[in-house]
């Protein structure tokens, strides 16, 4: 195995705490229950970043079906600095709708954080010729708030105590299973429900 990703990423004191206050904070200025759904879209309104689909700046066939999967290839989103420096995320609309929500919360992620790519290269049209600096802090970073602000500990928590299962909390927090699973696996939620349980 590689030696960089067999190194475990341990995050900074706190950030998870600070991750789970945030997913709180939002959704209260969004007027948003703490144990409700948090959409991307509306999260990424109210922060002011402009949110477009690849294929608003692309209409080349191979693209689309490189963005669609058709030739088993995969792409996510991607957050960039406009030549007037607006900061804006463009994102695959081919994904699944969970698979969107966890794209955006990703790179909103990374924006929340303030983080910085050294280094931006553009050879080929977007977002095939978009090449960056891969920074695994900042990537666990984004991963792990990303994955908090779309399924905090209180939603977590409150959907199991309604016996709700992961495919049911899936669908109702528009997440995929791997995304419930990975949540429930890293805050532990689970043992706490069955403790209080007993």
């Amino acid at each position: 195995m590689d030696k960089i990703l067999a190194t475990k990423i341990i995050l900074k004191r706190g950030f998870k705490a600070n991750a789970e206050r945030l997913a709180k904070e939002y959704r209260e200025k969004l007027n948003i229950h703490p144990c409700a759904a948090l959409c991307a879209f509306k999260l990424a309104e109210y922060l002011q970043i402009p949110v477009y689909k690849i294929t608003e700046f692309t209409t080349n066939q191979l693209h689309i079906e490189l963005l669609s999967g058709k030739n088993g290839d995969e792409w996510s989103a991607l957050t960039m600095i406009t030549e007037v420096g607006t900061t804006i995320i463009i994102h695959n609309p081919f994904n699944s709708e969970a698979r969107q929500q966890s794209d955006i919360m990703h790179e909103l992620s990374h924006i929340i954080c303030e983080h910085k790519h050294e280094k931006i290269v553009h050879d080929r049209p977007i977002p095939f010729g978009m090449r960056n600096d891969y920074n695994q802090i900042y990537e666990e970073e984004a991963k792990c708030l990303g994955s908090t602000l779309q399924l905090a500990s209180p939603c977590l928590l409150w959907a199991l105590k309604k016996g709700m299962n992961h495919e049911e909390i899936a669908n109702y927090f528009n997440a995929s299973l791997d995304m419930v699973k990975f949540r429930i696996n890293t805050t532990g939620i689970a043992k706490r429900v069955n403790n209080t349980s007993k």
